[in-house]
């Protein structure tokens, strides 16, 4: 999969939003140890089956064989070009843990419209407007919102929305954009410049002018704005000029 061409990669998700954060939340620990399986083989269908084989320290099979389903997802299913897992590999191995947890929100969101959405429309202006308080019922009000666009929403039990809500902002916690176990507060990561130049690649890759990069809305998983994400962009391309 990760081996396609460029011309493949379906670079992130669009349409109806899913449940899939119903059944898992951020996984980091497990994706690490699919992206050192990835590294050892080469392979990912190798790699996903020796997670479900035991790699991974769920007793259940059932178990180990859902989060790998999830975990194809936002690594694999997509066929990234390789240096994108190459640079997954590196950051899930840095010192730093937060460049491996800051690199995955991107394509965990990139890959989930529904919490892609939910960080563009809910987090982002709650920032703004100076109101870092998070709770799952502002994940709920989001999806009643959803549903005149979405009517796939309303077909939703309500133990999977609970399980949305409460995965949605676990998987922000885990990935750095929120902070604390039960009164979650949305924070500003600090992004390391290796990451950061991770994001411009892929929006490069993906096709976005150059002139488009800073406005792209995918600096605002980080709660970057304009003039930040410029400043980035120079930085990068300087270094690249005297490569």
């Amino acid at each position: 999969m990760p081996n396609s061409s460029v011309e493949k990669t379906q670079w992130r998700a669009c349409g109806a939003y899913l449940p899939t954060l119903a059944g898992k939340s951020s996984l980091l620990e497990e994706s690490r140890v699919l992206l050192e399986a990835y590294a050892q083989s080469g392979d990912a269908i190798s790699a996903c089956q020796e997670l479900v084989n035991g790699a991974l320290p769920q007793r259940s099979r059932a178990t180990r064989a859902s989060i790998v389903r999830v975990l194809r997802e936002r690594l694999f299913r997509w066929q990234p070009p390789s240096w994108v897992l190459a640079d997954l590999m590196t950051f899930a191995r840095a010192a730093s843990p937060d460049a491996f947890c800051l690199a995955l929100l991107l394509h965990i969101a990139r890959q989930d419209a529904l919490l892609y959405a939910f960080v563009q429309r809910v987090i982002v202006p709650r920032w703004q407007a100076n109101e870092p308080r998070m709770m799952r019922s502002d994940v709920q009000i989001f999806l009643d919102e959803a549903q005149e666009a979405h009517p796939e929403v309303a077909g939703w039990s309500y133990s999977t929305r609970e399980k949305v809500s409460q995965n949605a902002l676990t998987v922000l916690r885990d990935c750095k954009l929120l902070t604390g176990e039960v009164k979650k507060q949305i924070v500003p990561p600090v992004v390391p410049a290796t990451v950061v130049q991770h994001l411009i690649r892929l929006l490069q890759a993906e096709g976005i002018a150059e002139a488009e990069i800073v406005r792209h809305p995918d600096w605002r998983l980080w709660l970057w704005d304009e003039t930040r994400a410029q400043q980035a962009l120079d930085r990068y391309l300087a270094q690249e000029e005297q490569l």
